[in-house]
């Protein structure tokens, strides 16, 4: 029988007691309420997820093929939300890679994981996080990527620490993001100026802005832990 593994543990996030991050205060509180409801509307948001209008789903193939996914690469999509990504990023890696979908949301993931078993992706691993932690266990995977999500960390500091702690070393991140441009952009937090300088605080080191077809209203940072 196929089997689509969910995650269960909590691993700790390595942050000392007293630390900045460990104090670090929600800077957006409510940003998350609609995926923490019991009842949240999973196929809605998949219709939202896939509109016309979303660049970041128009744009996904472009993004993925920037990304230069190897063949057994262990990838991280962090907020995975309905898997648009996940998706593709299973095909990408082939059967010897992993990708592990992560979401706060248990809906989604289990929604990810019911696809992943009807197109045959054995290679996919649910793994349910928190607000301040993936749970994803450490030094496991080469690429960690999420889309339209860092404005929904509460506590980027925290979630930047941690995921620097997932990835092994000279790991890949790559941040696709909603520019701030105020009106339909106002519930996004930070430019992408002060993103970048908040990443790199984290240990991370800026290796470029790529350049994707499509993007004109989000844009691609491509970090390496360091």
């Amino acid at each position: 029988m196929r089997r689509i593994l969910t995650v269960a543990a909590f691993v700790a996030i390595g942050i000392a007691p007293g630390s900045v991050s460990a104090q670090e205060a929600s800077v957006a509180p409510t940003i998350n309420q609609n995926f923490k409801s019991a009842d949240l509307d999973v196929e809605g948001w998949a219709t939202r997820f896939t509109g016309e209008s979303r660049e970041a789903f128009n744009a996904r193939h472009a993004v993925v093929k920037a990304m230069a996914l190897k063949t057994g690469d262990a990838v991280a999509d962090v907020g995975a939300g309905t898997g648009i990504y996940t998706r593709l990023f299973a095909q990408a890696v082939g059967p010897s890679g992993k990708v592990y979908a992560n979401d706060i949301a248990p809906q989604f993931l289990a929604y990810i994981a019911q696809n992943a078993a009807k197109d045959g992706l054995k290679n996919v691993q649910t793994v349910q996080g928190g607000d301040r932690a993936t749970n994803l266990p450490a030094a496991s995977v080469d690429v960690v990527f999420h889309s339209d999500v860092y404005h929904h960390f509460e506590f980027p500091a925290v979630m930047n620490a941690d995921i620097r702690r997932a990835l092994k070393p000279d790991g890949r991140l790559f941040v696709l993001e909603l520019a701030k441009t105020g009106g339909q952009t106002g519930h996004v937090r930070a430019p992408k100026e002060a993103v970048i300088a908040e990443i790199e605080k984290s240990g991370f080191r800026l290796v470029e802005q790529v350049n994707v077809p499509g993007l004109r209203d989000n844009y691609l940072l491509h970090f390496r832990k360091s």
